[in-house]
């Protein structure tokens, strides 16, 4: 369509030119002529290559604003469900993992509290045996100091337990929240990584999208040029040969006449 409407437009300047030399040629200067309409067809041709050129890249620009938005709303919604799914994965983990240890306290805890007291009536029966023994042999006194160390012996223990079974709950739930921590630090590293790469990623599509449009454009509009100039060379040989071929028909008629 280019190439018609550049043909158009200088055949249109060239019926001009021919019509005008048609009068009073003997008194114009030919190469004047010639340039006046070499002047005049190239800026017809120029103004229709400039006029494609700017049609052709309005609808490009488009095009590739659209293929720009595709690109960035694919990567955006690939980094959010991986985000989310990774998300998801890791804390069904950290809970189920939570839950197992829990029932594992429970478990323990069941169990401590039902063997204690057999633990220490058996522990008092023994004791109670031998504080009976040395109170048929000591007498009272014996009696009260074993009731005693009974006494005290309990307290101990118990506290004891109470102890260590505070602490190893406190440990068990420090390293889980540690845990939790370390895991969500890692997956926010995870998660700037692929945003870095993915926007490094678009900027590059970009880039070479745009740079090859350009070439395209620079090489279609060094091809109109090419063939307007052609055009031109070719119509202004024909006219030179045919007024120079008139010219000659006068001359060769002089002494004709």
């Amino acid at each position: 369509m280019k190439r018609i409407k550049s043909k158009v437009a200088v055949g249109v300047v060239v019926a001009g030119m021919v019509a005008s030399m048609g009068t009073a040629f003997a008194a114009t200067d030919a190469g004047a002529q010639l340039k006046g309409w070499y002047s005049s067809a190239s800026i017809v041709v120029k103004a229709a290559v400039a006029g494609d050129l700017a049609n052709y890249s309005a609808g490009k620009a488009l095009t590739h604003a659209a293929t720009v938005g595709s690109i960035k709303s694919g990567a955006q919604q690939d980094i959010r469900d991986a985000g989310n799914a990774k998300t998801n994965s890791v804390k069904q983990a950290i809970n189920a993992q939570a839950t197992e240890y829990a029932g594992q306290i429970s478990g323990a805890q069941a169990s401590i509290e039902s063997s204690m007291p057999g633990e220490y009536d058996s522990f008092v029966s023994d004791t109670n045996a031998v504080t009976n023994a040395g109170v048929d042999v000591i007498g009272a006194a014996d009696k009260k100091i074993l009731a005693d160390a009974v006494k005290n012996h309990k307290n101990t223990y118990l506290n004891r337990l109470e102890t260590g079974a505070t602490d190893t709950k406190t440990a068990a739930a420090q390293a889980l929240n540690t845990q939790i921590a370390n895991t969500k630090a890692k997956l926010n590293d995870l998660l700037a990584a692929e945003k870095s790469a993915a926007t490094d990623e678009v900027k590059a599509n970009l880039d070479s999208k745009i740079a090859a449009l350009e070439a395209e454009l620079r090489s279609l509009t060094d091809a109109g040029v090419t063939d307007a100039k052609q055009a031109i060379d070719t119509k202004g040989d024909q006219l030179l040969s045919s007024s120079l071929s008139e010219l000659d028909v006068i001359v060769q008629g002089i002494n004709k006449r």
